[in-house]
């Protein structure tokens, strides 16, 4: 009976909730007082039970998480904390990853096209909206196969958002940046290891800094670095 549902209600305490003053000196209820995360309990909907049956398939269906995806990306592509983080705050993941099962080049490379290279030409004042997947796909189509150095990328896309429409690769061979072939680097280096040969004779292999400036300014990306780097070499040990 009412007696003993009051009796119980006792043993659970006076329930807080927000009253309303009437103008006869009484009160009634409006609302419960939220909870201490300042939550309303939902008076329209009844209460409801959440089991683990409910959960699991939730949780076998969530999107990958941002740190999650972070330090797959990091580990399977082998790149920096920094790059990685970038990729996957500029929500570039997905491209990221559909460019790399498209074209055989180095993830750091593509990585920092979508994140460095795209950001600078932006801020150079570049409608970069051109730079679809399809076109960055042709581009590094190029540094697949040997046709352009990693070196070139920048210059080729600011060529390239000049013609829009045209080829990539004829782009490339007007603008000069595919690249030359190694007896042509190596005829070029030779030159200059030449001009600078009391340099290298009193800095030895403490030349290889400057003759590397120098070789890549000459060669403006027509050559890739490594192989720069293996024929400055060997230049200067030829000449010690």
């Amino acid at each position: 009976n009412e007696v003993i549902r009051r009796a119980n209600m006792a043993f659970d305490g006076v329930v807080e909730e927000t009253r309303k003053a009437l103008d006869d000196g009484n009160t009634e209820y409006m609302r419960p007082l939220p909870t201490a995360n300042r939550m309303y309990l939902e008076t329209d909907i009844p209460l409801f039970q959440i089991t683990d049956d409910m959960v699991e398939p939730i949780k076998n269906n969530l999107p990958e998480l941002p740190d999650e995806k972070k330090e797959r990306i990091k580990a399977e592509y082998k790149l920096s904390e920094d790059l990685a983080n970038q990729i996957v705050r500029r929500l570039l993941g997905d491209t990221f990853e559909s460019l790399l099962s498209k074209v055989i080049v180095d993830p750091t490379t593509v990585a920092y096209v979508l994140v460095s290279d795209l950001r600078d030409l932006r801020r150079e004042g570049i409608d970069v909206s051109i730079f679809d997947e399809d076109k960055l796909v042709e581009i590094f189509s190029l540094l697949e196969d040997g046709k352009i150095s990693k070196d070139a990328i920048k210059d080729l896309m600011i060529a390239v958002s000049k013609k829009p429409d045209a080829d990539v690769n004829d782009v490339a061979e007007e603008a000069n940046l595919t690249l030359l072939s190694e007896d042509a680097v190596r005829e070029i280096i030779h030159e200059i290891a030449t001009q600078n040969e009391s340099m290298i004779k009193e800095r030895q292999m403490g030349a290889m800094g400057p003759l590397m400036g120098m070789s890549m300014k000459k060669l403006k990306g027509k050559a890739d670095g490594s192989l720069v780097n293996k024929i400055v070499r060997e230049e200067i040990q030829s000449l010690l």
